[in-house]
């Protein structure tokens, strides 16, 4: 029985060798093709049996895709997809991280924008006029600290 399932693991491994495989879009998908099978679980119930068709369908989609994803030998064209859902992912991303540190640091710090290149600094609260250059456009400007 153990040299069974070793030899199923490496039938595995040669059927995938050459395939792309998992990665962060195909796992947002999964979540994706879960929260949409529970809406239409919640929904199909409540409603409609025909809403819970709709919605098991726009679900199948997504499960087909991720799986269509991960079996798929255009490793270059996946690799694409998954490059613009993590570009996707880490402007949402650091939208929450900017403001996390905005409540973290909000007694000791102040937070402007650069005229120029629109990055958030994270600034001393020092009470005052303060001449500031950014440190990725390098561009010098003044702001003036009121408390």
């Amino acid at each position: 029985m153990k040299k069974f399932f070793s030899n199923l693991g490496l039938k595995l491994q040669r059927f995938m060798y050459g395939r792309y495989g998992t990665d962060q879009l195909y796992r947002a998908l999964i979540w994706a093709y879960f929260a949409i099978m529970i809406l239409g679980l919640i929904l199909g119930r409540a409603i409609d049996i025909k809403i819970y068709t709709v919605i098991s369908i726009i679900g199948f989609v997504f499960i087909a895709f991720a799986f269509f994803r991960v079996f798929s030998k255009n490793i270059e064209k996946r690799r694409k997809e998954n490059a613009k859902w993590l570009s996707f992912t880490a402007k949402i991303k650091k939208y929450f991280r900017i403001r996390k540190d905005r409540w973290k640091f909000r007694k000791t710090h102040i937070f402007r924008k650069c005229p120029k290149c629109k990055a958030v600094l994270r600034l001393k609260r020092i009470k005052g006029n303060h001449s500031v250059s950014c440190p990725h456009c390098k561009k010098s400007f003044k702001i003036k600290v009121f408390f």
